[in-house]
């Protein structure tokens, strides 16, 4: 048996682990504990989980504190995040109360994927018309054609300023003798 159990008074979680070949019981928590919570936990156990049918003999068993396990914040991380029902007759919307928060994970880390490739897109684009530019400019072409990359450049640095975290401007990029 491998159950975890929060204390909202103490905002504590911990994990009990029923050992049956040692008849022994262990938890951990997410965090030191005080003397005045570790009684409470183990008056707890006693009460409620030792006197369960699975435990064989009562009397017998040993209770050990295994101390802090830090794998235990991500599990009362998640407990927090769930939304309690607001009413007992209340239904949760599906069977597991985590798929909301796995599908905003997966809606951020997708959407945060399609930023980057993104951003990296425009980056290149932007390098290579800067570079077009350069060149251009340096074999003397009339003004209209120049004109038409600045418009193609700046199009390309407002398309890279909606999915990078960093805005940049098109004087940022070329010097004042560009425009």
């Amino acid at each position: 048996m491998k159950e975890l159990f929060y204390f909202s008074k103490s905002d504590l979680m911990i994990q009990v682990q029923y050992s049956y070949e040692a008849n022994t019981i262990r938890y951990a928590s997410h965090r030191d504990i005080s003397d005045t919570e570790r009684s409470l936990i183990e008056k707890y156990i006693h009460e409620n989980i030792i006197t369960d049918k699975n435990v064989e003999q009562v009397d017998s068993v040993a209770l050990d504190y295994l101390g802090i396990d830090y794998k235990l914040v991500g599990n009362l991380n998640q407990f927090h995040a769930v939304k309690p029902l607001k009413n007992k007759d209340e239904k949760p919307e599906s069977s597991n109360p985590f798929e909301h928060l796995m599908n905003k994970d997966i809606d951020k880390s997708v959407q945060n994927l399609i930023d980057t490739s993104m951003e990296n897109y425009y980056f290149e684009k932007i390098g290579t018309t800067i570079i077009e530019l350069r060149e251009v400019v340096e074999t003397d072409v009339k003004a209209p054609e120049i004109k038409k990359i600045q418009r193609d450049l700046r199009d390309l640095i407002e398309a890279y300023n909606q999915y990078a975290a960093r805005k940049v401007d098109v004087k940022d990029l070329l010097p004042n003798e560009m425009f």
